[in-house]
């Protein structure tokens, strides 16, 4: 058997874990839990102190305290790293009094968790990976500064002992004694010498104090201690009567019928099931942690050393296929076509086939479809022609991109210098568009039908838009109620030819404050409209002192875009939310949207929206929707995938780059997204997003990214990830990289060099686009028998990476 003090007996367990999913945990000692990455919600039932289940939210650096046989569920916000220690719950026992074990509090917060004790912690934490047997002393003497701050002395809240008169002194000497000693054999003369008192007095003094016996209060006082141990540890009854002193376990058995009426086995099985027994999964230890091997070099006599190692960033995961989720396809849900005339345009035309050939968009969301409708009068009557119409329809459909036709009203505009809101035509009146639509709309859509089929056109999408932006600069003359009006009856129409067509709008914009979106959620409500889904535009913009600029806060859209869909679920349970158009920057003429940020904005956008909302779909997908009449330059900072002339822009690639991932998630943090299709087959897209300083968010056009794009973003330094992915079929594995960075599928640092540029052979354009292209790079990695794929990867500021792994040989 170990000595008490051994450092085995002390601590029976000391590891790092990750925790990615929800876990349940149910242990057999006493164990201090500390997340070092990341929150973790832990929710969980306390028998001794309450039979309600509590949850509560730990911090990095909190401690919780569970005791032995306590079933807890850990709930890990993403991906949470915490150091976990398992105490021997007879050392605790044997340490502390039964107040201060039944005082325990489970939490101790980081705030009111004194540094000495967290520096103690780590250091004990550290000296027991270096070497445990080699510095037992030290670890031991940091353990004990723990459980002093784990487990507070109660002498704090005691009376003072000059505020005690004589008698409830001896009372407290005579209990206090008997507490320190109750594991001792207990005889009357001993104990009354101990105490400097005589044999009688000690006998009358408990018959008068507590009337019993001094032999059967030290019984019951035993049974106290005794139960604990019954309830925490797995001591048998015969070792429990010899550590107690009773002559064997059968008389232990009958003191403790006659006291309690109740047998030791019979009161264990009250706190103890061993079917109940969940350990942690080994396979999330992380036995070299980069945390452990910061402690291991860390300077040990500098207490701010140590603790300035938790702010170190983690940069090794631990990848289990076993813990994966679907891969949502919201992402590829919508293709931002443009407006529909554009289409007469070649390259236009060129662009959709080469981006829907490279990714698959679900539908192509065009606007003003109608606009191409032909008037014909026949016999005085009118008649509508969709010949124009019908041709980008079947190259759509030719394409198997489903129509998501935006038949609201919205500006057609020609982009003139310093006039990019100029209407092109001018004297177009809103409510004389809807009255064309809805004359028009019934014939269109029997026509459809005649030529597509009524099937194929029930699966086509209709939004009816509403500019939300000009009502708040009070620019419109179109009242939301009154689009209510003309939505009911544009729905009315196609529900009445097509009754399970989806119809849905308005396209809320993030950039208004959400008790705006609210008046508009209620009236929908009080005049009962009904939506088959709500659209969304978000763009990165942001209004101070009355100046749009665009947002300095990093998670500025994916925050508005979580708060947005829990308020549409709030006044619209279950409703499909659709981001019907989104990018950075608010803005076709920036040059952001020309480099390599916009497509880590992109990676990173997608990454963290694309479970939250059915669909959505970047803004746009050419510059030739947004080109200004002007300009004569390859690149303008317009918003699309393309440049006018088709030359794929960084955001082009990070779709491509999405196309290439697997069906299931099994690795989702903001630096990475894991996916795979089977054990043979794994998919890694990396980011290291870099936002943008206040320079750049206030200026309209960034021109400085053509010079010195270093001064518009914030300070960053490389990023080093090591992943080790579980479960991989032994054998070589081919690990294909593709890299955007600065310098790689990022044309504006080429085309900055000889900006004088506007017109290309098609040499030239061919070399432009080799040089859009990210870069490739091949390696191989051999998985022994324990089947761990491990890689390491660097990122550059501002770089997305994509690390195809695929097995290719035994």
């Amino acid at each position: 058997m170990l000595s008490n003090n051994h450092i085995d007996y002390m601590i029976t367990d000391l590891a790092l874990y990750r925790f990615y999913t929800d876990t349940s945990l149910c242990l057999p000692d006493f164990c201090v839990l500390c997340p070092l990455e990341n929150n973790l919600e832990i929710r969980y039932t306390d028998t001794y102190h309450s039979e309600n289940t509590q949850c509560i939210q730990l911090h990095p650096h909190d401690f919780f305290v569970f005791q032995t046989g306590s079933s807890i569920k850990l709930i890990p916000d993403d991906v949470s790293v915490c150091l976990l220690i398992r105490l021997n719950p007879a050392f605790l026992l044997n340490l502390f009094s039964l107040d201060r074990l039944s005082s325990l509090p489970v939490v101790h917060l980081a705030s009111r968790f004194s540094s000495g004790a967290l520096y103690s912690f780590l250091k004990l934490s550290h000296l027991y990976i270096t070497d445990k047997k080699e510095f037992e002393f030290q670890i031991i003497s940091n353990l004990y500064i723990v459980l002093d701050s784990l487990f507070p002395s109660l002498s704090s809240t005691s009376i003072s002992d000059k505020n005690l008169r004589h008698s409830e002194k001896r009372k407290t000497a005579i209990l206090t004694y008997i507490d320190a000693h109750i594991q001792e054999s207990f005889k009357l003369n001993e104990t009354a010498q101990a105490l400097e008192l005589t044999p009688q007095y000690l006998a009358s003094w408990f018959q008068k104090n507590f009337d019993c016996t001094f032999s059967t209060y030290i019984q019951q006082k035993k049974l106290e201690s005794i139960k604990l141990w019954l309830r925490y540890t797995a001591l048998s009854d015969s070792v429990l009567a010899e550590l107690f002193h009773f002559k064997n376990a059968d008389a232990l058995y009958q003191v403790m019928l006659e006291l309690d009426g109740i047998s030791p086995t019979q009161y264990r099985e009250q706190f103890q099931q061993p079917d109940s027994i969940l350990l942690p999964d080994e396979r999330n230890k992380l036995p070299l942690s980069p945390y452990y091997d910061a402690l291991l070099s860390a300077d040990m006599h500098q207490e701010s050393t140590v603790l300035a190692v938790l702010k170190q960033e983690d940069t090794i995961f631990r990848i289990s296929p076993k813990s994966s989720k679907n891969m949502p396809d919201s992402w590829r849900y919508l293709l931002n076509m443009g407006y529909a005339y554009q289409f007469n345009d070649n390259r236009m035309q060129a662009q959709l086939k080469d981006i829907q050939q490279t990714v698959y968009f679900r539908y192509g969301r065009i606007c003003r479809l109608l606009d191409l409708t032909t008037v014909h009068i026949i016999n005085h009557a009118t008649r509508y022609g969709f010949e124009q119409i019908f041709q980008l329809l079947d190259e759509m459909l030719r394409l198997d991109l489903t129509p998501f036709i935006e038949l609201g009203y919205k500006h057609a505009k020609v982009h003139l210098q310093f006039r990019e809101t100029q209407i092109l035509t001018m004297d177009e009146e809103v409510f004389s568009y809807y009255d064309k639509i809805i004359q028009i709309l019934p014939d269109f859509l029997r026509a459809c039908c005649n030529r597509y089929g009524i099937e194929t056109v029930t699966s086509w999408k209709f939004s009816v838009y509403y500019d939300f932006i000009e009502e708040h600069e009070h620019l419109s003359t179109l009242t939301f109620r009154q689009y209510l009006d003309y939505y009911q009856k544009i729905r009315f129409m196609i529900k009445d030819i097509l009754p399970e067509t989806k119809v849905g709008g308005a396209d809320f914009n993030i950039f208004l404050s959400f008790d705006f979106w609210e008046d508009k959620f209620r009236l929908i409500n009080a005049l009962q409209v009904r939506m088959d889904f709500i659209g969304i535009n978000a763009y990165g913009g942001v209004m101070t002192d009355s100046h749009v600029h665009l947002a300095t806060d990093s998670d500025y859209m994916p925050d508005k875009i979580r708060k947005a869909a829990k308020l549409i679920d709030h006044y619209f349970p279950a409703l499909p939310v659709l981001i019907t158009e989104f990018t950075f920057c608010y803005t076709s003429r920036n040059y952001l949207n020309d480099m390599v940020f916009s497509s880590c904005f992109l990676a990173s956008f997608l990454s963290e929206t694309m479970q939250l909302v059915k669909g959505m779909g970047f803004f746009t997908m050419s510059d030739l929707s947004v080109y200004y009449a002007d300009s004569g330059n390859l690149f303008f900072g317009g918003n699309g995938l393309f440049n006018y002339i088709g030359l794929p822009k960084p955001v082009y690639h990070v779709y491509s780059f999405f196309r290439e991932l697997g069906t299931r998630i099994i690795g989702h943090t903001s630096d990475y997204l894991i996916t795979t299709d089977s054990n043979y087959r794994f998919q890694a897209l990396f980011t290291n997003y870099v936002h943008i300083n206040e320079q750049a968010a206030y200026s309209k056009h960034n021109e400085k990214l053509l010079d010195t794009p270093e001064q518009l973003f914030e300070s960053s330094s490389t990023k080093p990830l090591h992943i080790q992915i579980e479960q991989a079929v032994p054998g070589t594995y081919l690990l294909k990289t593709y890299t955007l960075n600065a310098f790689h599928g990022n044309l504006l640092p080429y085309w900055a060099k000889c900006r004088s540029l506007t017109h290309l052979s098609e040499q030239d354009f061919q070399t432009f686009k080799q040089l859009a292209q990210p870069a490739i790079n091949l390696h191989t990695k051999t998985v022994s028998e324990d089947g761990i794929l491990d890689f390491s990867v660097h990122l550059e500021p501002s770089e997305v990476k994509l690390v195809l792994i695929d097995y290719i040989e035994n």
